[in-house]
């Protein structure tokens, strides 16, 4: 082993790492201020460069395995929701019935729908509910709904779950189906498990998933795995639906179905279940175990047998392939196999067939299919899930280019703690990967899901990837800046360690975002580059649902004028001056009440010793919620590293003017929504921000006027908007 090998091993081992978070605990509990300028910011740059030895590691490595091994986790059970949609199918509903409630993981709940049966199914159905009770409910409709997809709909809109698992009503499983599954989806990129299938007609086996699958080489279907979603379809399912029956499929639960796949489901009879998977795939991870079993009940004159003979079977395929070539990256000869796949199957039905051979191709139009224009795999990539707008906004974007129908993966470079509320702030349905200084893994996540796009938002992580891009040409570099790298290059000290970052990055990238003037100054300053690959974007958030939490919780009178400031606790956000200027404001006139909401050093020395008009929560996930309880929001921030705060826009989708210093993008970002004020040699002037707090207190017109300016200024924060401009990026450098 090399001596360079050898040390490198030393820094990544455990007992290294178990050192640093000690000394790190340390420092938050005794020496918070070091902690935040010393240790975190060179805690941050080893591991960074660590991460660029690693990822060289990596990227020379051999070709690494396409199939993935889930590593256990110890208490992890998650709700499922069970929907069993029924029509008619009272002589198999007992077996399923039973087979659900015997499962030998216990986290479930149970949705029985009816869609309108004119057998004795509802019966039954009320028989288990009352068996039951505790986890189960019922949906009847009186009118059929006119296709068993509405009622997944249905079941999937009354779903509580995290997770599920649609158990058509004339299908049975293993017991052990739920406890083989669930455990996949500890893992965060997981968002689809299935299970083996047999096919069973007349109480008989007469073939199964091993048989089934035979044709598709490149899975061991004995054996259970992992897989990207690229390389899933890639390998056979843009071939042919290799999950057979819903039954025997497990799922994270989507916030809603998308418009494009309801357009495509009310088109289908047979393949509305297999659009429904290659959407919600994208960007993640597919996982296969033969361990668990799924009874199919093949009936011999179903709908999906006879539309098998029919021109529609061939149209809904050619529609599939489209969608395939719309969110995949998959080469002709994928579409060419799918084609013999159905040339094949003509051939079989022989002259059972409604469709000559000779029409295949006007069904199948190879031609119409090679022509779609396909979105970019995007991988977001992350400092760490942390706080902080160039750690949480990533995250927003992500949601929203999901939303948007886009495949997208976030990769977590680690390179500070976890905090939970922020990991919640990523939809469970948008995949997430983890990379580690000792993991060399970037390289992998490039080839295993067919990136496109690297998108970054830290300085670290903007030169770790450099390292790897510039040797994936057919990789594109987006980097957004947040204010790391003026912020760092203020300390002179700093100025050389800046101009080796940007050396990398400038050459990696294909464009940067600025979200304010300022970010530019280290680019000036350090030979500025190709100018035209620089756009300017302000940040965006999503609309969130919103509830004030009640004043009398916080021993706030009804009366009071409230502001808010949600930040760090650091000394540079203005904590200090804020309580001050109240505290002035509050000799004379309507009482004034401040809410502080963040951790950090100033939260840990005011708590236990504020004045009664102070109310000190702590950090909260649900800011916006605090933000409507007050009437207005409050930033006396002197960092000035200032650039966009993300809190502005908070408080603006909580309907509450702001009062904020002069900063960064802050007098563009306000608009005549708030009041901005000046810094005084670089402090807050708390008499002046006193005054105007007076003022807004005791003039309802000045504040109400304010306030209606809000709903015009906010919607420019949408982060739909927000992410159209960064998607026209994205397809330009393509």
């Amino acid at each position: 082993m090399s001596l360079r090998m050898k040390i490198y091993r030393t820094l990544t081992g455990s007992t290294t790492r178990n050192f640093v978070r000690r000394i790190d605990r340390f420092c938050a509990e005794n020496l918070p201020t070091v902690r935040e300028k010393f240790f975190l910011p060179l805690k941050a740059w080893a591991k960074s460069t660590l991460l660029k030895f690693s990822m060289r590691r990596g990227k020379t490595s051999a070709k690494s395995p396409k199939l993935w091994k889930i590593p256990a986790q110890e208490n992890f059970s998650p709700l499922v929701s069970v929907i069993v949609p029924n029509f008619n199918h009272e002589p198999f509903l007992r077996e399923r019935l039973q087979t659900i409630y015997a499962q030998t993981y216990k986290n479930f709940e149970v949705i029985l729908l009816d869609d309108a049966s004119t057998d004795l199914s509802r019966e039954i159905l009320r028989e288990f509910q009352k068996l039951h009770a505790d986890k189960t409910r019922l949906l009847f409709n009186e009118k059929n709904s006119g296709g068993v997809f509405n009622q997944w709909r249905k079941g999937l809109d009354a779903a509580h779950g995290d997770l599920i698992w649609i158990a058509e009503s004339d299908d049975f499983s293993a017991e052990n189906f739920l406890s083989e599954l669930v455990p996949a989806f500890a893992d965060d990129a997981i968002q689809l498990a299935f299970c083996r299938t047999e096919f069973f007609q007349d109480g008989q086996t007469i073939f199964t998933t091993e048989q089934y699958l035979d044709d598709l080489s490149a899975f061991d279907w004995t054996s259970n795995f992992k897989v990207s979603a690229a390389d899933f379809v890639e390998q056979g399912f843009a071939i042919k639906n290799i999950i057979p029956n819903v039954s025997g499929v497990l799922f994270r639960r989507p916030k809603n179905i998308r418009a494009e796949v309801l357009d495509l489901w009310r088109q289908m009879k047979l393949c509305g279940d297999w659009t429904f998977y290659l959407d919600i795939i994208k960007g993640g991870c597919v996982y296969y175990s033969p361990f668990a079993t799924n009874f199919y009940r093949v009936h011999k004159e179903s709908t999906s047998l006879k539309i098998q003979r029919e021109p529609r079977y061939f149209i809904e395929h050619e529609l599939i392939a489209e969608f395939v070539a719309k969110n995949y990256r998959v080469s002709a000869e994928v579409h060419e196999r799918h084609f013999q796949k159905l040339v094949e199957h003509l051939d079989g039905l022989g002259a059972e067939s409604g469709v000559k051979a000779e029409d295949l191709p006007k069904y199948f139009d190879m031609k119409k299919i090679l022509s779609v224009k396909r979105k970019p795999n995007i991988l977001m990539g992350v400092y760490a899930l942390t706080i902080g707008g160039g750690e949480t906004f990533p995250l927003t974007l992500a949601n929203e280019l999901s939303r948007q129908g886009f495949p997208v993966t976030v990769l977590d470079f680690q390179m500070a703690e976890e905090i939970l509320d922020i990991r919640k702030k990523l939809d469970a349905t948008v995949p997430l990967v983890y990379i580690s200084e000792s993991s060399g893994a970037l390289a992998q996540v490039i080839e295993q899901f067919k990136i496109d796009v690297i998108h970054t938002h830290h300085g670290f992580v903007d030169e770790a990837v450099s390292y790897v891009v510039k040797d994936n040409p057919a990789v594109r570099h987006v980097v957004t800046l947040h204010g790391m790298y003026e912020e760092t290059a203020r300390d002179n000290a700093d100025r050389n360690f800046i101009k080796k970052i940007l050396e990398p990055v400038k050459k990696s990238a294909d464009a940067f975002v600025y979200i304010a003037e300022k970010n530019l100054t280290p680019f000036k300053e350090n030979n500025f580059g190709r100018e035209e690959i620089f756009h300017k974007i302000g940040n965006g958030l999503e609309y969130l649902p919103i509830n004030p939490v009640p004043r009398s919780e916080l021993n706030i009178p009804e009366n009071s004028f409230v502001a808010c400031e949600v930040s760090r606790a650091i000394m540079q956000k203005g904590w200090l001056a804020a309580i001050e200027a109240v505290e002035i404001a509050n000799k004379r006139g309507r009482r004034i009440d401040l809410i502080l909401v963040g951790a950090g050093e100033v939260y840990d020395m005011l708590e236990g010793s504020v004045p009664e008009f102070v109310h000190l929560v702590g950090f909260k996930s649900n800011v916006r919620d605090y933000l409507a309880t007050a009437d207005i929001g409050l930033l006396p921030s002197e960092y000035s590293g200032e650039s966009f705060p993300l809190f502005i826009i908070d408080s603006f989708f909580a309907g509450r003017p702001v009062v904020c210093s002069n900063l960064g993008e802050i007098p563009a970002m306000i608009e005549d929504a708030g009041i901005v004020f000046d810094l005084v040699e670089g402090r807050v002037p708390v008499k002046e921000l006193a005054k105007i707090l007076r003022e807004l207190a005791d003039n309802p017109d000045a504040y109400e006027k304010l306030k209606s300016r809000v709903e015009v200024v906010a919607p420019k924060f949408s982060i739909e908007n927000v992410a159209r401009k960064y998607i026209e990026i994205y397809e330009e450098i393509i």
